[in-house]
C-alpha cells in the first residue's frame, strides 16, 4: 500500500497532488531501506526578498527621445511602489489607504490591522543601458564622434548634462536609506556606488540615467541581446569583427564583468524593464555558416523559395541562395532589387523575405531567463552556423558570486546561488496598442496573446492576430487609408514605398513645463525625421507636413514573444500613451505598466499550487516537506542554529546526490534543513506566525490570491541567501 505526492506548476515550477495525477508526473528514485522516496522535487520561491535589482534597457535609435521623457515622468511610481508599498487589510488584502512608512520598524509602518503589501525594499541596484551594439566592424553603426552606435551593453551614466555623479565609477544607482533592515552587513553589505538615500534623489538620478541615453544610437536595435550580454552571456566579447569575411569575437569584455559582479546580487529580485519602439533585431553574424552579417549590408539580398510566400515554417522555405533552382529563385538571380529590400526594413517578416532568419532564436533569451545553464561563446553554434545553445555554463544570472576575470572556467563553472526563476522578470514597454492588453488594475485579467502574436508565433501562424501587429511594408487588410485620422489607434495606414513599417499605434505629443502642459511641435531638422513634408505617414500637422505633433511605435513582436513565453513573469505594457494631458490622473503616461509591474511583483511572491494536496486527515498536514539549503558551505549541524534539524538520513543521502549530480559537488556540501510543517485548517495560513518558523499549506485562505498556495512563517525570513527546495513523498507501508 502507497501514498503519492507528486509536484506540478509552483509559481513556474512543477507540483500535482494525490495518486489520481498521471504517473508520467512521477519520478521514482530507487534506494536502500527505509523505503521512503522522493517522487518528485523542485526549487520554490524564498518567501521575501528585499533586495531588487533593476535593469532597464531603453531603445536610443532616433525618435526614441519622446519616450525616454515619458518613461522618465513614470519612474517615480514604479521607485515608489516599490520603496513604500501600499498597505493592504491584514486579512483580506485589500489596500486601505496609505502607503507604507518605511521610517518605521517592521510591523509599525501601517496603521493597525493592516501591513505592506510586500516587503518594501531597502536595497536597490538600478542600471541603464542601451540597445546599441555596433555593426561587427562593418560601416553600418560604426563608430562616430557624434553617435552612441555601440555601448557594448555596459551601464551607462552619461546624463543630460553630463556623467551622473550618483552612479559611481560602476556607473550604477545604490538606494540605500539610513534604516534598520540595512545594519544587517551580512545580508545587506554597503553597495559599491554612492549610497543614495532620499526619494528625491533617487528620482533625479533615475531620470538622468534615462534621459541620457539619448537617440543617437544604432538603427539596428539589439534589443534583446544587449540585456542577455549583461546579465546572462558568461564570456561577452570585448569586440566582434569581420575577419576574412567570417565574424571574430575578440577577448572577454571584462569591463562588463566588473560592472555585472558589482550589480547582480545573488538574492536579489532581479527585474528587467525595456522600453522600445521598434522589433528587436539581434543579429547573430555566426549563423549561415558565418555569412549572417551580410544582413548589415546595404545591398539587396537574396529572397526565399517559392515555399516562403505560404508555408514559411516549411523546411522547404530557404533561402535562393542556397536552393537556386527554386521556381521562384530563377528571376533576377533569386536577389530582391533596391526598392524590395532596404535596410531601414530588412528586419521584419525575415523568414517568408529571405527564406531564413538571421537573429538569434528567442529561446536564447528565453532560456536566459530562466535556466540554470547556459552556453559560452564555442557552444552557441555547430559547424554549420545552426545555434545549438550547448548550456555548460552556470547562467551568471543564477550564480552565487560573479567573477570579473579573464575566461576560461573561471567564468563558466560557477557554484549556483539562491535565486530561482520565480525572482526574475521582464517587462516590455513597446509596440501594442493600449486596447489590446488588460487592464493592470484588475491583477486577474489575462493576455489575449493570439490578438497580439497570432495563433502561434513559433510556426509563423498570425491567424487571429490584430491587423495593427502585422509588420508589413504595405496597408494592412481591414485598417484605413487616404488622409486625416480615422484610426484612433494609429492613425491610418500610409505610403512607406517600402522604407517605412506600418504602425502599431500613435499618440499625440506633449510635455510637461513649468507652465503645465503644452502640445509639442517638433520642425523636421534630421535626415531621420518622419515628417519632411513628403511623407504622408499620420504622425505630422495637417497644415504642414514638416511639423511632427504624434509619436509611434512599430509592433514589437520578438520582445513580446519572450514576455508572452515568460508566463506570469512576463509584463506587456504599451509605448503609446494613453493620455498626456493629465499628470495626475492614473492612465498619465507609462503608469499603466509600472502598475503592471508592481502588480505582478506583489502576487508573484505567492507560492501558488494548482490543485490540491491530498492531507493525512481532516486539516492535517500533506506528506512533503520543505528543505533550506544554507548560504555557506558547513556541516548539517549549522540547521541547529536557527533551531532546525537535516532531513531523515535517506533523503539527505539522496537529495546531496542529485544536487552533486545537477550543480556539482561543492553545491551538495550546503547544509540541508528541513522546515517543520505547521498545520493550519482550511481558510487560514501561518504567514502572521511570528513564534515559529516553518511552513504550512493553505487552502482558500483569506488575502492570498490562489485557492491552494504554500506559505513561509515570518521567521524563516531570518535564512538569508538560502535556497528552497520542495519534496513530496511516497512512503511504501
Amino acid at each position: 500500500m502507497s501514498r503519492f505526492m507528486s509536484l506540478a506548476m509552483l509559481g513556474g515550477l512543477a507540483m500535482a497532488a494525490a495518486a489520481s495525477v498521471p504517473a508520467c508526473l512521477v519520478r521514482e528514485v530507487s534506494i536502500e531501506q527505509p523505503t521512503t522516496k522522493i517522487s518528485f522535487e523542485a526549487r520554490v520561491p524564498q518567501p521575501a526578498v528585499d533586495k531588487v535589482d533593476l535593469l532597464v534597457v531603453v531603445d536610443n535609435s532616433s525618435s526614441m527621445a519622446d519616450k525616454q521623457k515619458i518613461l522618465a515622468d513614470a519612474l517615480p511610481d514604479l521607485l515608489h511602489g516599490l520603496v513604500q508599498p501600499k498597505c493592504v487589510d491584514a486579512i483580506t488584502r485589500t489596500p486601505v489607504g496609505p502607503s507604507a512608512d518605511t521610517s518605521k520598524p517592521d510591523g509599525q509602518q501601517c496603521p493597525a490591522g493592516s501591513e505592506p503589501a510586500f516587503t518594501p525594499v531597502t536595497d536597490m541596484h538600478i542600471g541603464v543601458i542601451s540597445t546599441s551594439l555596433g555593426g561587427f566592424g562593418l560601416p553600418t553603426c560604426a563608430p562616430a564622434s557624434d553617435r552612441f552606435n555601440d555601448d557594448r551593453a555596459h551601464l551607462l551614466a552619461r546624463g543630460e548634462k553630463g556623467p551622473v555623479a550618483a552612479a559611481g565609477d560602476l556607473h550604477f544607482l545604490a538606494w540605500y536609506p539610513d534604516v534598520a533592515s540595512n545594519t544587517d552587513k551580512k545580508r545587506h553589505p554597503d553597495p559599491p556606488v554612492p549610497k543614495t538615500k532620499t526619494l528625491d534623489a533617487l528620482d533625479a538620478a533615475f531620470r538622468d540615467l534615462v534621459v541620457g541615453v539619448g537617440d543617437n544610437g544604432c538603427g539596428i536595435e539589439a534589443q534583446l541581446e544587449s540585456a542577455y550580454r549583461f546579465l546572462v552571456q558568461p564570456d561577452p566579447p570585448l569586440a566582434t569583427t569581420i575577419d576574412a569575411k567570417l565574424p571574430v569575437a575578440h577577448d572577454v569584455d571584462r569591463e562588463l564583468l566588473r560592472q555585472r559582479a558589482a550589480f547582480l546580487r545573488p538574492d536579489s529580485l532581479v527585474a528587467v524593464l525595456m522600453l522600445t519602439d521598434e522589433d528587436d533585431a539581434s543579429l547573430d553574424p555566426w549563423s549561415f555558416r558565418g555569412s549572417a552579417w551580410h544582413f548589415l549590408e546595404a545591398a539587396p539580398l537574396p529572397h526565399g523559395t517559392a515555399a516562403c510566400a505560404s508555408e514559411p515554417a516549411a523546411s522547404t522555405c530557404t533561402s535562393c541562395a542556397f536552393a537556386p533552382d527554386d521556381p521562384a529563385c530563377a528571376a533576377n538571380g533569386g536577389m530582391f532589387t533596391a526598392v524590395e529590400d532596404d535596410l531601414n526594413v530588412r528586419f521584419h517578416r525575415m523568414k517568408p523575405r529571405f527564406g531564413v532568419d538571421p537573429r538569434y532564436p528567442l529561446r536564447r533569451y528565453v532560456d536566459g531567463f530562466r535556466e540554470k545553464n547556459v552556453p559560452r561563446r564555442d557552444g552557441e553554434h555547430d559547424a554549420s552556423g545552426a545555434y545549438v545553445g550547448k548550456a555548460a555554463c552556470t547562467n551568471p544570472l543564477f550564480a552565487a558570486s560573479l567573477p570579473a576575470g579573464e575566461g576560461g572556467d573561471e567564468l563558466c563553472k560557477l557554484p549556483l546561488g539562491p535565486r530561482t526563476p520565480d525572482l526574475v522578470y521582464f517587462a516590455v514597454i513597446g509596440g501594442v496598442p493600449p486596447a489590446l492588453l488588460p487592464d493592470p488594475k484588475d491583477p486577474g485579467a489575462t493576455v489575449d496573446w493570439t490578438r497580439i502574436l497570432g495563433r502561434d508565433p513559433a510556426k509563423l501562424d498570425t491567424t487571429g492576430i490584430d491587423p495593427h501587429m502585422i509588420d508589413a511594408t504595405t496597408p494592412r487588410p481591414g485598417l484605413p487609408t487616404g488622409t486625416g485620422l480615422p484610426d484612433p489607434i494609429h492613425g491610418r495606414e500610409w505610403t512607406t514605398d517600402g522604407k517605412d513599417l506600418q504602425l502599431a499605434c500613435a499618440f499625440d505629443l506633449y510635455e510637461r513645463t513649468p507652465a503645465g502642459v503644452v502640445k509639442v511641435e517638433r520642425t523636421c531638422d534630421g535626415p531621420s525625421c518622419d515628417c519632411d513634408g513628403k511623407k504622408d505617414i499620420p504622425l505630422c500637422k495637417e497644415s504642414d507636413r514638416r511639423i511632427q505633433v504624434r509619436g509611434k511605435a512599430y509592433p514589437t513582436l520578438r520582445e513580446l514573444t519572450v514576455a508572452k513565453e515568460l508566463g506570469d513573469h512576463g509584463i506587456p505594457a504599451s509605448l503609446c500613451a494613453t493620455q498626456l494631458t493629465e499628470p495626475e490622473r492614473d492612465d498619465y503616461g507609462y503608469r499603466p505598466a509600472m502598475r503592471a509591474i508592481l502588480t505582478r511583483f506583489e502576487t508573484g511572491l505567492q507560492a501558488c499550487l494548482p490543485r490540491a494536496l491530498v492531507r493525512d486527515a481532516e486539516d492535517g498536514p500533506v506528506p512533503c516537506l520543505v528543505v533550506a539549503t544554507l548560504q555557506d558551505e558547513g556541516p548539517d549541524t549549522d540547521c541547529a542554529r536557527f533551531g532546525l534539524s537535516p532531513p531523515k538520513p535517506a533523503l539527505l543521502a539522496q537529495m546531496r546526490e542529485r544536487v552533486a549530480e545537477a550543480e556539482g559537488p561543492a553545491a551538495a556540501r550546503h547544509p540541508m534543513c528541513e522546515l517543520p510543517q505547521v498545520t493550519v485548517p482550511r481558510g487560514q495560513t501561518c504567514r502572521h506566525d511570528e513564534a515559529r518558523m516553518g511552513f504550512c499549506y493553505a487552502e482558500d485562505a483569506p488575502g492570498v490570491r490562489c485557492i491552494h498556495s504554500l506559505q513561509f512563517t515570518k521567521q524563516v525570513d531570518q535564512l538569508v541567501g538560502a535556497r528552497f527546495s520542495l519534496q513530496c513523498i511516497q512512503v511504501s507501508d
